[in-house]
């Protein structure tokens, strides 16, 4: 046997633990370098993907061919780039970008070869979700001239750059869509998000047509036009309350009818001569269905091994874009052809961006799964768990809770750069999907109504008593993180529960909910009423769910981050949150990051606040 093939021989029966160990840990630079792709979108002619991402360092507008290649800058505007959306002659975009994070936004467009980018408002309003008519006339889009985030439907013609305002409803409008014959824009009317109807807008008139939701006191969403512009399909909650298709046929009574599958939330439908495709929410990762007519059975294309999200077609709905990630492998662009000469579609799948960068190979990170545990009052909640390959930090490991925002949101199957530098560290990374979170149908998502920071954040702690008693965690080190939402669990866990966690990291949290609803009436107010109420007539539930008055009880060290911009949960109340905080003089650091709004996206603000968290973590929770 030669040396090369004995140290082959010997290198197999070594075990990929000790291999693993004798790698040093992806540090904070390496996995931010792993680029960051927000959108992508197809040309109507399939030659061409546009894709958002921040491989300049800020979440810019690229092109890359379709058949590979390297990648075109459209724009250097660094700001945040998003709603990109192709003219149906294929000869340019539309887009939006804010400034600083502040999400008042304005709409540009830019010649899709390249070239000047050219501003189409400049206004003090935020304009939003930009769709070019399909014979390229206009220009429909949501503006908010009353009130900061109150958005109204709006039409531009393209050739004059006029205005023209379409609604004036009492709630906000979103999500247009343009009918096949460029006379009809469907919006969904709605204050919370989780109540409202289908309005049918003639784009000329304003004139509208009212559709309630298949379910009395849910909502409805308008998903894609049918090819010859008769019906519509439709997103709306069945009566078990998980997002399904349905088809409302345009000109006729009767609400719309539910098809296809039932049992898990269905997104992003797209309605092609062939059929409908769309995504499936299968408790954290997402497949890839198909009905070839309203009626057929639907026929899983790809199944649920990962994230796939922004579903994109070509005019002749034979080539399809999206974005596909999974716990170690960030969201790249793929394409498949939808009917290919030979094979299956699935077949014919191939990667068009590489994102992963750095020197960071995905089989070296952390796998993360999908587990169940029981709360407090059996209810099962789901949390994606990362087990750090290597224990740098002892054995059992530390952990951090990480805690998303929304609440109505969910942890899935997906790249997260964060969670893989904790674990690099040597950390344990428990996220979970607790009451209030979406993606379990509606009754899970109204658990914690009127009820924040009470069971939802017992599902915190079950989460941490489950994981320790089975060995998993260290559970005298265990910290807890998260963003928005998911600040304001932070905050209300160290102050609630001081002896279940040792360190905190808010990321802006909202510290006095009455302050929180004040300063966002305006885009929140409605959402509010939904879900916790308001705070005059429940004065005393916003005082008791508001981590302020129990600050003095924090035992743990707190890092709080800010955005300057942030008009979601405003810098104010990070600022009187670490003002009590110095006042009390509890352990805490406070970074304020000028060029930022709710989220972080430039990449050397996401560095900064990586690295210091994870410094902060190791510093209080590494030794046992």
């Amino acid at each position: 046997m030669s040396r090369r093939r004995f140290a082959v021989f010997v290198l197999l029966l070594v075990p990929s633990a000790v291999l693993a160990a004798d790698r040093r840990p992806y540090t904070a630079e390496q996995l931010t370098l792993i680029r960051n792709t927000a959108d992508c979108r197809l040309s109507p002619d399939g030659k061409t993907v546009a894709f958002v991402s921040d491989i300049t360092g800020a979440l810019e507008l690229w092109t890359v061919p379709a058949k590979g290649g390297w990648p075109v800058q459209l724009t250097s505007l660094n700001e945040h780039v998003g709603s990109i959306h192709w003219a149906p002659d294929g000869k340019w975009l539309v887009f939006t970008s804010d400034y600083g994070g502040n999400e008042r936004r304005d709409l540009y467009r830019v010649p899709a070869d390249g070239g000047e980018v050219e501003k189409l408002t400049d206004t003090k309003v935020s304009e939003s979700e930009p769709r070019i008519s399909p014979d390229g006339k206009r220009l429909a889009f949501t503006a908010d001239p009353d009130a900061d985030f109150d958005f109204q439907l709006h039409v531009m013609e393209l050739d004059t750059k006029k205005v023209r305002r379409l609604t004036r409803e009492a709630v906000k409008v979103q999500g247009p869509l343009w009918s096949p014959d460029s006379r009809t824009i469907a919006v969904t009317r709605s204050g919370d998000e989780q109540k409202g109807d289908l309005l049918l807008i003639d784009a000329d008139t304003g004139a509208k047509v009212v559709v309630a939701p298949p379910v009395k006191g849910t909502i409805i969403f308008p998903g894609a036009f049918a090819p010859d512009g008769k019906s519509l399909a439709v997103v709306a909650p069945n009566a078990a309350g998980f997002d399904q298709l349905g088809v409302l046929k345009l000109g006729a009574a009767g609400a719309a009818k539910f098809i296809g599958p039932g049992g898990w939330d269905v997104l992003e439908p797209r309605w092609t001569k062939d059929g409908i495709w769309f995504l499936r929410n299968e408790g954290g990762a997402t497949s890839l269905g198909f009905l070839d007519s309203p009626e057929a059975k639907s026929i899983a294309v790809l199944p649920a091994r990962g994230v796939i999200t922004t579903l994109s077609l070509d005019a002749a709905g034979r080539r399809m874009a999206l974005l596909r990630e999974d716990v170690t492998r960030p969201a790249d662009v793929w394409l498949m052809d939808t009917a290919p000469e030979k094979g299956t579609p699935a077949e014919s799948l191939r990667q068009v961006t590489f994102s992963l960068l750095g020197g960071v190979k995905p089989y070296e990170l952390s796998p993360g799964e999908m587990v169940t545990y029981e709360s407090f009052d059996r209810t099962k909640i789901h949390a994606l768990f990362i087990k750090p390959k290597v224990a740098r930090l002892g054995s059992p490991p530390p952990a951090v809770v990480s805690v998303h925002g929304g609440p109505n949101a969910q942890e899935m199957l997906a790249f997260d750069p964060f969670a893989q530098l904790l674990a690099e560290q040597g950390f344990a990374v428990i996220a979970p999907n607790y009451r209030g979170s979406t993606g379990y149908g509606r009754p899970f998502e109204d658990a914690n109504n009127k009820d924040w920071g009470g069971g939802d954040l017992k599902d915190l702690v079950a989460a941490v008593k489950h994981f320790g008693g089975k060995g998993d965690i260290d559970p005298k080190r265990v910290g807890i993180t998260g963003g928005s939402y998911g600040g304001y669990m932070t905050l209300m866990a160290l102050a609630k529960t001081p002896d279940v966690f040792a360190a905190g990291a808010d990321f802006y949290g909202m510290p006095d909910l009455v302050m929180d609803y004040l300063l966002t009436k305006s885009r929140f107010g409605d959402w509010y009423e939904t879900e916790m109420g308001n705070p005059k007539r429940d004065a005393a539930l916003f005082r008791e769910r508001s981590p302020l008055p129990y600050l003095d009880d924090v035992k743990a060290p707190l890092l709080v981050f800010q955005g300057a911009n942030d008009s979601n949960v405003p810098k104010a109340e990070s600022d009187l949150l670490v003002a009590v905080l110095k006042e009390l003089k509890k352990p805490h650091e406070y970074v304020v990051y000028d060029d930022e709004g709710h989220g972080f996206t430039r990449r050397k603000n996401v560095l900064d606040s990586s690295r210091r968290t994870a410094e902060f973590f190791v510093k209080h929770l590494g030794k046992k």
